[in-house]
């Protein structure tokens, strides 16, 4: 049977947060990398490429779908390792 309590549990669950962390940073390194391609490509900051696409200035080029889709996933990573990082801290 599995001990659930204790310091070894809170142990497993640090080594997963820490684990988890790693691996969203690493995801953050690749998605910034590509969002830099658009931003040299374009010309554009991500929040003036914001602006101007939700608006409808842009159109619907596939590259400005591409774009914003990693832009809406660059921040959702953002906003889970600030979660997971949050837990850690009170683990610790």
């Amino acid at each position: 049977m599995c001990d659930l309590e204790g310091p070894g549990l809170a142990l497993v669950v640090v080594e997963a947060l820490e684990r988890e962390r790693r691996l969203l940073l690493a995801k953050l390194r690749v998605l910034r990398r590509r969002l830099k391609g658009f931003e040299e490509r374009y010309g554009m900051e991500p929040g003036e490429f914001l602006e101007r696409f939700e608006s409808g200035e842009l159109g619907d080029e596939e590259d400005y779908m591409v774009w914003w889709s990693l832009l809406r996933a660059l921040r959702s990573i953002e906003e889970r390792l600030k979660r997971v990082e949050e837990e850690l801290q009170k683990l610790r």
